[in-house]
């Protein structure tokens, strides 16, 4: 008589499963053993960048509260701003990415971040503030997220390129990750010597708007974005380092031949020095032509592709998720100091994504190669969405613990894979068009929720409450999970 398998797994079985997900996860690290020094200063200036993006916009809407005195509403609108101006800007700057290539395009994104950080913390003029966050930093920040993209595709081959997007989405996480801790950090050790210096009465009874205008103080906030410009400083140097080539996409990294398609930058490139030199060792890399064009020219032929209509449906699938991760960094700060006390963990708890994100991505993308990224996708954002709920039920650091974890699984499963996805239906040469173009439903998405996040943070959970007033967080958060 046949016996009938048991639900439960025996530890010989779980030994296996996990041997098998270690060897799927040494064998992508393998693929990408002989792969150009490019990639991996590639992924240095993600890591780099990360942190500069992830701790400033984990401050963004309490840096302008509290900085400049500007409510909830102004602050939600401008963060609202910057988001959506990396979009349009991204839109417009795509035929410059394709038309310059990688290696310009991080030079001139990465110097002009840099300045733009630097001015940011030092001024104390709003209108100085406001040209920095809707012009220069969304302009820069548009040469560097998307050009880095492109920059993983260039530097792969088809065998590995899954994976090396999924370490990629690792990397960016580890910026992320440290960036949670140190918000943390400075933010006690500045109450604290704040309180220890009795500053905190005198400050109490200055009007904000007044003391931002007139003099320049070392704050929490300003301390975070000087750790921002120091990476951003690094990334400088590494950005003029990078070599504009390209990996043959059906090269095995794994096992490098020498190349017919190998190619030194010759003298009709400006002669530069044998230091520059493309490496015939290093799996069948090539120097990289930039494909030029009119912008009208490259729009047109991307815009008639099929590949891009398709792609552009998915986009807009995404929508309602991606507001999601806005709130994540717009609203969820605000909402645990209001609820919980200046020194409440926010740093720690906004950690808790980049931390899951590291260790499930390597085996999530491993173990889910061969599937389509469409099918990822579609299941990893239903997740996701629902996390917000944890948020409408309880007010309390548990649930906001819970809601972080559940995004950051269905994230895993979806998003490094739509990274993979875009870059697969690209047309090569194309891909900064592509990828400015794709994001243009991303626009729908990040204006709203910084106005959303202003007016829901105002009505519901206010920072200062009258006789008798109580706040409705909960209120708050049934509202931003049925919009998502």
């Amino acid at each position: 008589m046949a016996t009938l398998p048991t639900a439960a797994t025996s530890p010989s079985t779980k030994q296996t499963i996990l041997q098998t997900q270690y060897a799927k996860v040494k064998s992508g690290f393998t693929s990408l053993s002989n792969s150009p020094p490019e990639l991996w200063k590639a992924y240095l200036l993600k890591l780099l960048d990360s942190y500069a993006y992830f701790s400033f916009s984990l401050v963004f809407t309490l840096f302008l509260s509290d900085d400049f005195g500007m409510s909830d509403v102004q602050a939600g609108a401008i963060y609202g701003a910057w988001g959506a101006l990396i979009t349009v800007f991204g839109l417009f700057t795509g035929t410059v990415i394709d038309n310059l290539g990688v290696a310009k395009c991080l030079r001139i994104g990465f110097v002009l971040s840099f300045f733009s950080r630097v001015a940011i913390f030092a001024c104390t003029s709003r209108t100085t503030l406001l040209i920095c966050l809707l012009i220069t930093l969304p302009f820069s920040n548009c040469l560097g997220i998307p050009v880095l993209t492109v920059g993983i595709r260039r530097y792969t081959n088809d065998a590995n390129r899954g994976f090396a997007f999924g370490l990629f989405y690792c990397v960016m996480n580890v910026g992320a990750l440290v960036a949670g801790p140190l918000v943390d950090a400075l933010t006690v050790y500045y109450n604290e010597k704040e309180t220890s210096d009795g500053d905190s009465e005198n400050a109490n009874d200055i009007d904000a708007t007044t003391t931002s205008s007139s003099s320049w103080v070392m704050t929490n906030n300003r301390a975070i974005i000087l750790s921002g410009i120091v990476a951003n400083f690094i990334a400088v140097f590494v950005a003029f380092s990078v070599r504009e080539i390209k990996v043959d996409a059906n090269a095995k990294q794994g096992s490098p031949k020498p190349s017919t398609k190998t190619a030194s930058i010759s003298s009709s490139n400006g002669g530069e020095s044998s230091g520059n030199n493309i490496n015939s060792k290093t799996n069948n890399i090539s120097l990289f032509q930039p494909i030029k064009g009119s912008s009208y020219q490259i729009l047109l032929e991307t815009m008639r592709e099929p590949n891009f209509r398709r792609f552009l449906v998915v986009c807009l699938l995404t929508i309602n998720v991606r507001m999601v991760f806005r709130h994540l960094d717009g609203t969820l700060p605000k909402y645990m100091v209001r609820e919980f006390g200046e020194n409440t963990p926010k740093g720690r708890v906004y950690a808790i994504n980049p931390a899951l994100i590291i260790i499930l991505v390597p085996i999530v993308t491993a173990a889910t190669t061969a599937v389509d990224p469409l099918v990822m996708i579609h299941y990893g954002t239903y997740i996701s969405a629902l996390s917000v709920f944890f948020l409408a039920f309880s007010t309390s650091v548990p649930a906001c613990v819970l809601f972080v974890m559940t995004l950051s699984v269905g994230e895993a499963l979806w998003s490094p894979r739509l990274y993979d996805y875009t870059m697969s239906v690209a047309q090569e040469g194309r891909e900064g068009t592509y990828m400015a173009l794709s994001s243009a439903p991303l626009f729908l998405a990040k204006l709203p929720v910084g106005f959303l996040s202003g007016l829901l943070l105002q009505r519901y959970c206010p920072e200062y409450l009258e006789e008798g007033e109580e706040r409705h967080s909960k209120t708050m958060w049934w509202i931003i999970g049925l919009t998502s």
